[in-house]
C-alpha cells in the first residue's frame, strides 16, 4: 500500500488558497497510486495561526472549507489533513479524516505545544485519547505535533504496540540548526517504541520568524529511516508499506541527501525571507550596503532568495566612510547585478548636529553625557530614515542588517541601523556571518573578498573598529552561545576558560539591551533560543549574577 507524505507550504489564514493546494496535492497522490495521503499540522490553516484562532469570523471560514474538502478531494483516497477544529465552545488541534467524498473520522493532539510566545494551551483544548482509524485492512494511528514523540513522552508510543500497523503522524516542527537530526533520531524512538511504522509529514517554508524545513520521513522500527523529503521544498514523498508475516514493513525508497551544514542554514534564511516578502506581497527589498560582511550576505542572500530585479542597494557615505568600504558596496553591488543609489550623508549629518548644538547651547538642567556617541548615532539614524524615505517612495521593504552578535550586546542603533520590516540575520553569531560568507564565495565569488578580510567595523568614528567596544567574535560568541543559548551560569563560562571579566561585561550587555531587542523587526530563527517569539526578559530587570 502507498502512503504520500504531502510537504506543503501554507500561509496562516489563506484558508481557501491553503484548501485549493490541498486538493491538488491530493489528486497528484491518487495519481501516483497511492491509497493514503497526509498532510501537516494545520495545514488548512497554516502554522502557528496565534490569535487568529480565537476569531470566530476565522473560524467560520476554517469550518466552511473543511465541508467542502469532503466533496473536492479524490474519492478513493484516505486523506489526513491537519486542522483548527471547532465543536461548541472548544478548538482543538486536530486532523480531519477524508474518504468516499465524506469526513470519516478526527484525531485531537494530546500534547499541546508550546512556542516562545506561542502557546497551544491558551488557545486549544487537548485530545485525550490517539485515533486508530482502520482503513484498507491497517489500522492507523493518527498523531499530532507533540504526540508520543519527545523521549519523555515514549511511553505513550509503546501503548500503541499491538494496536496499529502503522503510525501517521502529522507535524509542523520549526527549523533550528541541526534540529532535524534530532527530529529523526526522535522519530526512530517513538516507531521503535510503537513497534510499527511511523509515517511523518512536516511543513515547508516561511511563517513570520519561523522556518519549517519539511525533511518528512518514512520511519521502519527496526531500520529507521528508509525514506527521506527534501528540505525545504514542497512535493510529495511516497512511502510503501508491504505484508510482513503478521504485520506490516516499510519498502527502501528515496532517501534525500542532507547538505552541508552552512548549506542548510543559508538555505533557511533564503526561504524565510521569500516566504516573508512574497506572502506580505512586499514588491522586493532594499539594502544599505555598507561595504561591510552582514549587508553584503543580507544582499547576497536576497539575491538568492528573490532574483536580482527584485532588490534595491543603496550606499550612504559619510565623511568618515572610507574608500575602500565604498568601493566594496559597489563592487558588491556589481557582483549581484543590482541597481545600487549613493547617497551622501554628511551634508544632513552636519546639518543636524549643527541644530543640536544649537539648540542645547542654553541648557541649564542637565550636562552632556562624557564620551557621548550623538555623532555617531545620527550616521546610523540619518542613513535609516533615507533607507525608509525610499521605502515609501517604492514600495520596498528595507531589511535590517545586524547579526545576534551585535543584536545580544546591543551594539546597534535604535532608528538607525536597526530601521527595516525584517531583519534577516538577527539570530545569526557573527562567527556564522563568516562561515556562511565563505559557503557563498564557494559557490560563486559575490561577496569581494576584501569585505570579508576587512576587521569589522561600525565606521561611525576614524579607525573604528568592533574590537573597540567587545570582545573579539572568536571570543564573544562562544561566550554568547553559553550564556543565551544554553543559558549557563557565569561561574560556569568562566569555568570553561573564559576571562571573568570578559564575561561579566558581556552578560552585563546582554542583560541590559533588551530594550532595544524589544524593538527590532523579526527575523529567520535558526536557533532555539532566538529573540523575539521564543526568548523574552523583561525589560526593566534589576536581576544581576
Amino acid at each position: 500500500m502507498k502512503v504520500a507524505l504531502v510537504q506543503m507550504n501554507p500561509t496562516v489564514g489563506a484558508v481557501a488558497a491553503n484548501a485549493a493546494n490541498i486538493v491538488q496535492f491530493a489528486r497528484d497522490a491518487a495519481t501516483a497510486g497511492a491509497a493514503v495521503a497526509i498532510f501537516p499540522e494545520m495545514a488548512l490553516s497554516g502554522y502557528p495561526p496565534d490569535d487568529l484562532a480565537l476569531r470566530p469570523r476565522f473560524m467560520d471560514a476554517v469550518m466552511a472549507e473543511l465541508e467542502k474538502l469532503a466533496a473536492d478531494l479524490p474519492a478513493d483516497l484516505l486523506v489526513v489533513v491537519g486542522t483548527p477544529l471547532r465543536e461548541g465552545e472548544q478548538l482543538f488541534n486536530a486532523a480531519a479524516l477524508y474518504h468516499g467524498g465524506r469526513q470519516v473520522g478526527g484525531a485531537r493532539k494530546i500534547q499541546l505545544a508550546k512556542y516562545g510566545a506561542f502557546d497551544e494551551r491558551r488557545i486549544f483544548t487537548p485530545g485525550t485519547t490517539p485515533l486508530i482509524h482502520e482503513f484498507g485492512g491497517l489500522r492507523w494511528a493518527i498523531q499530532i505535533g507533540e504526540d508520543s514523540w519527545w523521549p519523555e513522552r515514549t511511553p505513550q508510543a509503546a501503548g500503541l504496540k499491538g494496536k496499529c500497523d502503522a503510525v501517521l503522524h502529522l507535524a509542523a516542527s520549526p527549523y533550528c540548526r541541526d534540529g532535524e537530526l534530532e527530529r529523526e533520531r526522535m522519530a526512530c524512538s517513538a516507531a521503535a517504541a510503537a513497534g510499527a511504522p511511523l509515517l511523518c509529514v512536516n511543513l515547508v517554508g516561511g511563517q513570520d520568524e519561523l522556518v519549517f524545513d519539511g525533511c518528512s520521513a518514512a520511519v521502519d522500527p527496526e531500520r529507521g529511516i528508509v525514506a527521506r523529503a527534501g528540505l525545504f521544498r514542497e512535493g510529495v514523498l511516497i512511502a510503501e508499506l508491504a505484508s510482513a508475516g503478521t504485520g506490516w514493513a516499510l519498502v527502501p525508497g528515496t532517501v534525500a541527501e542532507r547538505p552541508a551544514a552552512m548549506a542548510v542554514v543559508y538555505e533557511a534564511l533564503a526561504v524565510g525571507l521569500r516566504d516573508y516578502v512574497n506572502k506580505n506581497n512586499f514588491p522586493g527589498v532594499i539594502i544599505a550596503l555598507s561595504g561591510g560582511l552582514d549587508s553584503a550576505l543580507v544582499a547576497a542572500i536576497a539575491v538568492d532568495a528573490l532574483g536580482p530585479e527584485r532588490v534595491f542597494g543603496m550606499t550612504l557615505p559619510s565623511a568618515i566612510t572610507s574608500q575602500e568600504t565604498f568601493a566594496d558596496a559597489l563592487d558588491l553591488a556589481q557582483r549581484l547585478g543590482i541597481p545600487c543609489l549613493e547617497i551622501p550623508i554628511a551634508p544632513a549629518v552636519e546639518a543636524l548636529c549643527k541644530s543640536t548644538r544649537k539648540a542645547c547651547a542654553d541648557v541649564k538642567w542637565a550636562e552632556p553625557l562624557p564620551n557621548h556617541l550623538v555623532t555617531e548615532n545620527l550616521q546610523a539614524r540619518v542613513r535609516g530614515v533615507l533607507a525608509m524615505a525610499l521605502s515609501n517612495c517604492y514600495g520596498y521593504m528595507v531589511l535590517a542588517t545586524g547579526n545576534k552578535s551585535e543584536m545580544s550586546t546591543g551594539y546597534t542603533t535604535l532608528y538607525g541601523d536597526m530601521c527595516g520590516g525584517f531583519a534577516l540575520i538577527k539570530d545569526v553569531f557573527k562567527t556564522t556571518v563568516f562561515e556562511l560568507a565563505h559557503w557563498r564565495n564557494r559557490q560563486s565569488e559575490v561577496i569581494p573578498p576584501s569585505t570579508i578580510a576587512r576587521p569589522p567595523s561600525a565606521e561611525l568614528k576614524p579607525d573604528q573598529r568592533d574590537s573597540d567596544s567587545l570582545p573579539p567574535y572568536d571570543v564573544l560568541d562562544p561566550i554568547l552561545e553559553r550564556y543565551v543559548e544554553r543559558q549557563m551560569r557565569v561561574a560556569d563560562i568562566v569555568a570553561d576558560g573564559f576571562d571573568e571579566q570578559t564575561v561579566r561585561k558581556v552578560v552585563r550587555l546582554v542583560d541590559r539591551s533588551e530594550y532595544k531587542r524589544r524593538q527590532a523587526a523579526p527575523g529567520v530563527n535558526i536557533t532555539p533560543k532566538a529573540f523575539g517569539r521564543d526568548r523574552r526578559l523583561p525589560i526593566t530587570n534589576g536581576f544581576r549574577e
